[in-house]
């Protein structure tokens, strides 16, 4: 089935995702977005008009929803009356499901991916994951094209929406606290922020490189955990005394690392004494 496109909102994830489907050749009939100068870059980029809402909703038949979870349930509201009971309803929201539409074609559709800047470049969703959750039909007009991008997909349910987004929470946002901490104790040793910068983002860059090059997370874990060194490891709790956030963070995750260490082949008499050291 053919669609022609509508997108609402110009912004970073918006312009990424529709010239992503512009690039297949789809055809876009409009744009729209409360930020005049946004709509106009973004109808320049995909060579389409900028229209009213109501009007782009009366002349697309794939309406993407590219704007704030906070916006796209009264967004949706406000257009009811003019878009066409048999048009393709697509939101890219984590948090949300496809429940905020109505009718047969309703999907939401959400990437593994941060978006601070437009991504316009080809291939930008080679290998990036999409959630999508919806009726099936509305899955099987959709996911063809996300697959000609290059995306991946699975699926999950709507009870599962939640739970899906706090794993990309923990893999994301969560990841720029444990970063924070980090650079909390550089800043206890006097450390400038460029050299805590530098020393901190480059180690968590390359071992999440690491991870995603050899396939396992468990093969990217390095330090004294996998080597079985206890002592290093009381050091490490002995220095954290005076920051005691950190040194609590520090023996939890530990405790989730015991497994893997297991795994990498550290025998267990050291295991349980380590464990001992982290309760």
């Amino acid at each position: 089935m053919e669609f022609r496109f509508g997108l609402y909102g110009a912004g970073n994830l918006g312009l990424s995702m529709a010239a992503a489907i512009g690039n297949l050749g789809e055809t876009f009939v409009g744009v729209s977005d409360t930020d005049p100068l946004a709509a106009r870059r973004g109808a320049d980029l995909l060579r389409c008009p900028v229209f009213p809402a109501p009007s782009l909703a009366r002349k697309a038949t794939a309406l993407l929803f590219a704007v704030p979870d906070d916006r796209i349930a009264s967004l949706y509201e406000e257009l009811r009356d003019f878009i066409n009971p048999k048009s393709l309803l697509v939101h890219f929201s984590g948090a949300l499901t496809s429940e905020v539409f109505r009718g047969p074609l309703r999907l939401s559709a959400h990437p593994a991916q941060t978006f601070p800047y437009p991504r316009l470049g080809k291939d930008v969703f080679k290998d990036v994951y999409f959630a999508l959750e919806g009726t099936k039909q509305a899955i099987a007009f959709f996911l063809p094209v996300l697959e000609r991008t290059g995306a991946r997909t699975f699926i999950i349910s709507q009870k599962e929406k939640p739970l899906y987004h706090a794993m990309c929470i923990f893999a994301s946002n969560l990841v720029v606290g444990l970063l924070k901490y980090s650079d909390d104790i550089g800043l206890s040793l006097g450390l400038s922020e460029e050299e805590r910068r530098g020393s901190i983002t480059r180690l968590a860059l390359e071992t999440v490189c690491n991870a995603a090059e050899s396939g396992s997370l468990e093969d990217a874990l390095s330090g004294p955990l996998v080597r079985g060194d206890k002592e290093t490891i009381i050091k490490n709790l002995n220095g954290l005394e005076k920051l005691p956030a950190q040194k609590r963070l520090y023996r939890l995750l530990s405790r989730r690392l015991l497994d893997v260490a297991r795994q990498r082949g550290v025998p267990e008499k050291k295991l349980k004494e380590i464990e001992e050291l982290l309760l």
